[in-house]
């Protein structure tokens, strides 16, 4: 049996006539018809450095201080600029403003064409990116969810080259992040995390992936869970290779879920092993102590 046969047509995103909801918390903003390079006066190929010199340089220029005959337009203008700059300063935020840009070509027609071809997997997969490119995450999850309810096996994986799978796991990640659907969101996350930790590609997004995964295994996901599925979430934060302080943060919160269970010489271990990575960290010492003297 083809395909097309085994799908049935369901409505798109935004046609049920429910409002949708505001997207929120995205990494990149909605662009205007300038892009946030040519507001900056940099060429897209420029270096992180060019970019801050040009920022400094601008900076200078438009400061309220320089321009007290035109107060309005030059906060404005340091508003254009420090958010132009927030962007293409971050690694992470300019891969995917870059991304965001070469979507320009393919507006209103692109998006008809392929909402035409409701049957067509491939052509829902790439709607589906340009939809989370375009920072719309409630009419991506929407159309993701409804493809994954018409086909039970339904991965963009098998529509999508590696690259564009890539950003489409981080920015599902990030669109379940913003709706609190942490669980799903880490499922997203861990695996474009695994891609780019076991991959031969360039890492565009490992550290804000271990980040995010860091904050979600150890806060997020841990909120109610009975002790021993907390500290498997702890150890899941530890293993991403997470720096020195965050590590120790985690080592406390091992600590303290032993100390707990009545396991107070697991709990000791623990925080020797976060004084170890901190030892400035003072609080690890007090609780050490206070443990180990009852």
């Amino acid at each position: 049996m083809q395909e097309a046969e085994v799908l049935r047509p369901l409505p798109f995103p935004g046609e049920t006539g429910q409002p949708r909801r505001s997207d929120e918390n995205r990494t990149v903003s909605t662009i205007s018809q300038t892009t946030y390079y040519e507001i900056l006066r940099v060429a897209q190929t420029a270096s992180p450095e060019a970019i801050q010199a040009s920022f400094r340089r601008l900076a200078k220029d438009y400061h309220p201080d320089r321009n007290r005959e035109r107060t309005r337009w030059a906060e404005a203008k340091m508003r254009e600029i420090l958010e132009a700059y927030r962007i293409l300063s971050s690694r992470t935020d300019r891969v995917l403003y870059d991304r965001k840009l070469r979507t320009r070509a393919t507006g209103v027609p692109f998006v008809q064409r392929m909402r035409q071809k409701q049957n067509d997997l491939a052509a829902q997969s790439k709607l589906v990116l340009h939809y989370l490119l375009k920072g719309e995450f409630d009419r991506a999850v929407e159309l993701h969810e409804t493809l994954s309810m018409r086909k039970v096996t339904f991965t963009l994986a098998d529509h999508l080259d590696d690259r564009d799978y890539l950003d489409s796991l981080f920015l599902l990640g990030e669109a379940y992040e913003g709706q609190r659907k942490w669980r799903t969101a880490a499922r997203y996350y861990w695996e474009a995390y695994e891609r780019e930790r076991t991959g031969p590609r360039k890492r565009y997004f490992f550290e804000e992936l271990k980040d995010r995964l860091r904050v979600l295994f150890s806060q997020r996901l841990v909120r109610g869970l009975a002790p021993e599925d907390a500290l498997k979430n702890y150890r899941r934060a530890l293993s991403l290779g997470i720096g020195s302080r965050n590590a120790a943060l985690i080592y406390k919160k091992i600590a303290t879920v032993h100390n707990r269970l009545g396991r107070r010489d697991e709990a000791v271990r623990a925080l020797e092993r976060a004084k170890s990575l901190c030892p400035g960290m003072k609080s690890i010492e007090v609780m050490r102590q206070k443990i180990a003297g009852h």
